[in-house]
Formats: structure tokens, sequence, C-alpha cells
């Protein structure tokens, strides 16, 4: 009995060295099995012929970039723009999408990004080095001594005094015999006050109406609104409409209910919003006062 045992297990064992597959195939059992090419995978447990046997994964959804004995493709990656990405090479079968950095985004990571940053905007407008995809803005100081453009002012400004002297003289003489103009309406950077400091907790619907999603990200980034937080709300909320809601609400919570609407209306200015900013003040002033 002990040596039909031991003959059994020595079959065994001879058994499992004899299977020795190629570099192209796999095990199962004692078989050997066909390994698929890149873009396709198998539509059997084991392969022997792969034309018949693997099967191509479906065009611009699903890839397969390597060697394998799997049943299922991979879905294709999207390059959402709300994250400041965009496509740089399309999914294949072969290979899955790639994505880059959108126009004024950056990621300085060196592994392929999942969310890109907006290059800084440089203050003293002195730019030493312009933003790429991979690297931020690098922001210079002013000059401290007499520019060029200054010397030459200094030369050119006695004449040109003289001449504009001569032009309002002359522009005076001829309202004396022209029918009067309206003068241009002045614009101010003043910002026109309110009765009170007023919570905007109750108008922000009303507010985020006059922007666009890119440019409530713009403004909450630019106040310093945790990343964490901005992509829990985009996660949380699918509608534009609600996620810009929660934005503006973000900030709120985070500055406070004093001087809430006068850093609004500064800060759309300073981020070259000013049409915002305009139609904003205006539709606050009017909905304060028909609230009294």
């Amino acid at each position: 009995m002990r040596i039909t045992y031991n003959k059994l297990i020595t079959k065994r064992i001879i058994a499992k060295r004899e299977i020795n597959c190629n570099w192209d195939e796999y095990s199962l059992g004692v078989q050997c099995c066909k390994r698929c090419e890149r873009g396709f995978v198998k539509n059997i447990s084991c392969p022997t012929d792969t034309s018949k046997h693997c099967v191509p994964c479906e065009n611009g959804k699903e890839y397969i970039d390597h060697v394998n004995d799997l049943a299922k493709c991979l879905r294709c990656t999207s390059c959402d723009s709300v994250f400041g990405l965009e496509v740089a090479e399309n999914c294949t079968q072969a290979q899955n999408t790639k994505c880059t950095c959108s126009k004024n985004h950056f990621c300085n990571s060196s592994v392929p990004c999942r969310h890109c940053d907006p290059c800084t905007i440089c203050e003293s407008g002195v730019i030493e080095k312009q933003c790429t995809s991979t690297s931020d803005t690098v922001c210079g100081m002013k000059e401290t001594g007499t520019p060029w453009w200054a010397i030459l002012l200094a030369i050119l400004v006695p004449p040109l005094t003289v001449g504009i002297v001569y032009c309002i003289i002359q522009k005076w003489f001829n309202t004396r015999t022209r029918p009067h103009e309206f003068p241009q309406p002045y614009i101010s950077d003043e910002i026109a006050p309110l009765e009170q400091d007023v919570d905007l907790s109750s108008y922000v619907a009303n507010i985020v109406e006059e922007m666009t999603f890119d440019e409530a990200l713009k403004f909450v980034r630019y106040h310093k609104v945790p990343q964490t937080k901005i992509d829990e709300i985009i996660r949380d909320n699918i509608d534009t409409s609600e996620r810009k809601i929660h934005l503006f609400q973000a900030w709120l919570q985070r500055h406070g209910m004093n001087g809430t609407y006068e850093t609004l209306i500064k800060s759309l200015r300073n981020l070259k919003m000013r049409a915002v900013a305009d139609k904003i003040e205006r539709k606050l002033q009017a909905a304060v006062s028909n609230s009294e």
C-alpha cells in the first residue's frame, strides 16, 4: 500500500515538472494557454488560438496595454476639465487616455496628474518665467531704478503738454459755435455702499447666477478655500448651479459676515471680472432696497 502511494506522488511531481509553457503562454492545471495581445482579452478560460479566442476591447471606451490573460478590458480614463485637465492623447484599444493640464493650469507632479492648479498671476506684473503644464509662473520684482520708458517720457512730455493745452483751447472755442455734446459717463472704481452690512447668505443664488462655474471656482481658490473642500463639493453635487452655490457658501463660512459685500466686489475686480462685479453690485443694491 505504501509503495502504491509513493508511486502516485512521484507521478504527480513528474507531471507537474513536465508543464513548461512558452513566454507568451500561461499554465492552467496541466494545460498551456495562450496570452492575448495588447488591446485584446480572452473569451474562453484557456485560449489556444488567439485569432478565435481573443476579442478586441471597445475602441474609445476600453483598453488593455499589455499582453494578458484577462477576461475583461479596463475602462478608459476621462480628463475632467473641472480639475484643470484636457485630453493629450485619446484612448485606444491598446493605450489608456493621456491627460495634460489645460491652458493656464499646471501640475508639478512627476506622475500623471489627477488635478491641475491655476497658474499664479503676478501682482507685480513682472514675469520671470511663464507658467507651463509642469511648473507654475515665476514672478519677479518691479525695477527700482529709472526705466528707459521714464527717461523717454521726460523727453517727450514738454512738447506733448504744449500740444494737449492747444487742443483743449481749440476744443473750447469749437464748443462755442456748435450744439453742446453730452459728456462721457465717468466709470468709478468705488464700490456703491449698502445701507447696512447685509448677510450675503440670503442672496447666494442671486450672486452665483451672474458667475460661470469657472469664475466661481477661480474666486474661491483666490480666497484660499481648501482644495479638499472644493473636491468634496464637486463630487457631491452633479448640477453646476448647486456646485456654484455650495462653493460660495464655503467661502462665506470661511470669511464670516462682516465686510463680505465689499470683499466680494473688490475681489472680482482684482480677478479681472469687472463686468460680473458690476452686475452683482447692481443686483444686490436692488435686492436690498426692495427688502427694506
